[in-house]
């Protein structure tokens, strides 16, 4: 992604608006600790890259879409976040910094139960429906 791209993303140090669950610095907590994660991220060299626009994006050299090892422990996040956190309304494009890169997801207006509601997008198809 080019930094015009990313230029009115919220960053997840920042934290989101909106009431008690801060769902954005939880999950890049919980995906700065994942190894797996680290090592996929590592990988970027310092770029930002787009993993969920309202489905999962397939990424070259992948097998499924949305980076198999950040769609899942993003998954598992999510998840198993309290009610109150998956159903929180967000607005635009999340932007998660590590060591190494970027990782990006959202746009228009979504919730973090969205990232988990779509097992067909999971799997690698296209069922995202406006």
């Amino acid at each position: 992604m080019t930094e015009a791209q990313l230029s009115g993303a919220t960053s997840a140090d920042a934290g989101l608006p909106g009431g008690g669950c801060d769902m954005a610095k939880r999950l890049q907590a919980a995906l700065r600790r994942d190894a797996m994660v680290q090592s996929v991220v590592s990988r970027l060299g310092g770029r930002a890259l787009m993993v969920w626009n309202g489905d999962w994006v397939r990424s070259h050299g992948e097998d499924g879409n949305g980076l198999s090892a950040v769609r899942e422990s993003i998954m598992w996040e999510v998840g198993f976040a309290p009610e109150a956190c998956r159903s929180q309304k967000v607005h635009g494009m999340i932007l998660f910094s590590f060591t190494g890169g970027r990782l990006a997801l959202g746009a228009g207006e979504w919730r973090w139960s969205d990232l988990v509601a779509n097992r067909a997008a999971a799997s690698g198809e296209s069922a995202w429906r406006r």
